[in-house]
């Protein structure tokens, strides 16, 4: 019969050296998945998700390894805490069960002899369960973000030379000849303007998203609630067909606020309106509210913004320099100054090109401002006359509601909005008329260098070092203090010369005791084991029943083959 065997010299070294070369691969591969996100901190994602997709990969793998080498580290100090607690108390089958299965299995946390006779190995695997949530954690420490980036450079916008050009207006004969009239194409500009209610879509000059600030000179309006020229606004002879509705709904009048200079070849460059509500009572009460838009030479500052297919075009500011009745050219004023001098064929003088195009643009507005409205009686209704007819499209803006009909003769049913939210329309206007102009509509061919900001997505990985480095301290640091209560254990079960190892000849050789035989296994939770030296086995240890192992002084279990050498019986 075999009595007993010490293992052997260096087998108590074995988990010792698993413990510490575990942990150390842990904090080695922990630096590794450091070192790997460093190198893509900041780094544009060229190659789309393949690229995502690979680092996350191989942080997902780096973050395994580490938990899996931090709960070797740590399951083999619970070993060591487990041969110990078995020494220490008589556990039940049942709790010895849920001990042993404890770090693959959740539901032995429910033994109740397992916490009453094992606190501390309770603890320890509890740990090692809590490593997992590495996996969880750190691959989120890298993350993909995209930023604006921003660079200056040269670009070609589009702009309008008012005076280089006569774009804007037609001339009878030659360049010497004087105004005739709005030529098609600002009419067709301002017709698709006004129709549309916002500017002509601008095209990128850049290609891609960038964006450009410029300062332009083109013509504004300034409106304002009341008359300043109530001797334009005349409508007696507007009304003589029905004078019941006097004044008529609407009635506008071109006129100069100021008259113009004396080299200023146009007149009735600023122009006013009155509207009356006949809805509200009749004959009108308050008799009507006017309107007076001023027409200015002004510095537009514009923020032109292109992102994809989309364009931005915003009026920072609007700084009016002259009343455009005022403008006058740099010499003297006479005839010969429309012109410039001494050259054949005559060709127009700067000044005079800007001033017929400021003109042309104010004039092809007045197809859609300056005319009557009026209101025609009869037995049941009332009808509504537009002169010119364009004056139709020009009020629909500032109407709420519109018939030509109504359902008495004194109450059409026609009403303007707000009169306090009319003159910005007008302002609007003109306003988006000079941006459909100034970004190529009227003439592509014209440009200028200016200084464009180009801006691209940028794509990037962004590391949190700080974030990495806490959860692997943190699961470095709970292995470690596994590991000293392990390595604790380790060396007391050395020192008695019991099993301190995982191994299935571990467990067979604590097995070994023929008095295991005579019990019920039926009855797990009722028979309490205990590892230690066997009295009936000489000795040696294995598990039994508490009062078969040998006890030494102070209820201590006594090694009968402490010191001694392998024998056999």
């Amino acid at each position: 019969m075999e009595r007993a065997s010490t293992q052997g010299p260096h087998g108590h070294y074995v988990p010792l050296l698993k413990i510490v070369l575990a942990w150390v691969s842990a904090l080695a591969l922990a630096s590794g998945h450091h070192a790997f996100y460093a190198s893509l901190d900041n780094r544009s994602v060229t190659s789309g998700t393949h690229r995502v997709a690979g680092a996350s990969a191989v942080g997902t793998t780096f973050a395994i390894l580490v938990s899996s080498l931090l709960a070797a580290s740590a399951g083999t100090a619970f070993l060591q805490c487990a041969w110990r607690a078995a020494r220490k108390h008589a556990i039940s089958i049942s709790g010895l069960n849920a001990m042993w299965s404890s770090l693959t299995n959740l539901f032995a946390f429910l033994s109740v002899d397992f916490w009453r006779t094992a606190q501390g190995a309770v603890i320890v695997s509890a740990l090692v369960w809590t490593f997992r949530l590495i996996v969880t954690f750190a691959p989120g420490t890298m993350t993909i973000e995209t930023d604006v980036a921003t660079v200056s450079g040269p670009c070609q916008i589009p702009t309008f030379d008012w005076g280089g050009t006569g774009l804007l207006y037609d001339v009878q004969a030659s360049a010497s000849s004087l105004y005739n009239g709005p030529s098609l194409l600002i009419q067709r500009i301002v017709g698709a303007t006004f129709l549309g209610g916002q500017p002509l879509p601008p095209t990128s000059p850049c290609g891609h998203n960038c964006s450009y600030l410029v300062s332009t000179n083109a013509p504004s309006y300034s409106c304002s609630v009341g008359a300043q020229s109530a001797s334009a606004l005349n409508w007696t002879s507007a009304v003589h067909l029905d004078p019941t509705f006097s004044p008529p709904p609407y009635f506008a009048a071109g006129t100069d606020i100021t008259a113009p200079s004396s080299e200023n070849p146009f007149s009735k460059w600023d122009f006013q309106a009155h509207y009356t509500n006949y809805t509200r009572s009749f004959p009108v009460v308050d008799g009507g509210n006017n309107i007076t838009c001023i027409a200015y030479n002004s510095t537009y500052n514009v923020n032109y913004t292109f992102a994809g297919t989309t364009a931005s075009v915003v009026i920072d500011s609007i700084l009016p320099q002259q009343m455009a009745s005022q403008m006058s050219p740099n010499i003297s004023g006479d005839p010969g100054s429309w012109s410039i001098p001494g050259v054949e064929p005559s060709v127009h003088t700067a000044w005079y090109n800007a001033t017929a195009n400021y003109y042309a643009i104010l004039d092809s507005i007045a197809a859609y401002t300056i005319g009557t409205m009026i209101l025609i009686t009869g037995p049941t209704s009332a009808v509504v006359t537009f002169t010119p007819s364009t004056i139709q499209l020009g009020e629909w803006q500032t109407m709420q509601a519109g018939s030509s009909t109504g359902t008495a003769p004194f109450q059409p049913n026609y009403t303007w909005i707000s009169i306090e939210d009319i003159p910005p329309l007008f302002e609007s206007l003109l306003q988006n008329i000079a941006l459909s102009i100034l970004t190529g509509a009227a003439d592509r061919s014209q440009s200028m260098t200016m200084t464009c900001l180009y801006s691209d997505n940028n794509t990037h990985f962004v590391y949190n070092k700080r974030r990495l480095w806490l959860i692997y301290g943190l699961g470095l640091g709970v292995a470690l203090l596994c590991d000293f209560f392990g390595i604790i254990a380790l060396f007391r079960n050395k020192a008695f010369g019991g099993a301190t190892g995982s191994n299935f000849g571990d467990f067979l050789a604590a097995t070994r005791n023929p008095e295991l035989n005579e019990l019920n296994l039926n009855e797990p939770g009722r028979i309490r084991l205990k590892y230690g030296p066997v009295l009936s086995e000489g000795g040696r240890y294995a598990f039994g029943r508490p009062d078969a192992l040998t006890v030494g002084p102070g209820g201590k279990e006594n090694s009968l083959l402490e010191g001694a050498d392998v024998k056999q019986m």
